[in-house]
């Protein structure tokens, strides 16, 4: 981002804005216990309850990377294989910050050495953003952990094939760009 060289280290969180596409877009859902609500890209479906432990159990640590995580929702491009995965991170875990970023980039590069792996810290409305973006010859991964005051911390991993993930990026781009906080009204 920007002209700064890659070594060197901002001291103030950047504030990044998206531009949401909408016709990129499904519908969006609002999840009261993470306070947050979001739109998937077009054509990824929430999966049925029913579902959820068995996909996560499919992709075990390729997600988590041992970070206790409880899936909320799991959008599905039943064409591509894409996901979407939104989870809370439980209150016992580590709080994200700039250590817990550096512990889930060793455990990639550690799980998949010939990826590219790279971490980030932005400011999107009013919440912190720690992502990681991992990139293999077979998948892109884009793990979001979203830190906002008064609300659980929360995470959204986008994960898609590698030959379908630029002809997803602009709806991946808008699906990060409509997650919002909600506020309980009086």
């Amino acid at each position: 981002m920007g002209c700064d060289s890659p070594n060197s280290q901002k001291r103030t969180d950047e504030t990044l804005v998206f531009n949401v596409d909408r016709t990129r877009l499904e519908p969006a859902i609002t999840d009261t216990t993470l306070k947050m609500e979001i739109s998937a890209p077009k054509g990824w479906k929430a999966i049925e309850d029913a579902m959820l432990g068995e996909v996560i159990d499919r992709l075990g640590d390729t997600l988590t990377q041992g970070l206790q995580m409880v899936p909320r929702w799991i959008f599905l491009n039943e064409n591509s294989r894409a996901m979407c995965v939104v989870s809370r991170l439980e209150g016992g875990a580590v709080p994200p910050n700039d250590t817990l970023l550096k512990t889930l980039e060793t455990a990639y590069r550690t799980q998949f050495p010939k990826a590219t792996v790279q971490r980030a810290i932005f400011l999107k409305d009013a919440f912190r953003v720690h992502q990681l973006m991992v990139g293999t010859s077979e998948f892109v991964l884009i793990k979001l952990i979203c830190n906002a005051p008064e609300s659980p911390v929360f995470e959204v991993a986008y994960v898609a094939p590698r030959d379908v993930y630029k002809t997803e990026l602009r709806a991946i781009e808008s699906s990060i760009g409509s997650i919002t906080l909600i506020t309980n009204s009086p």
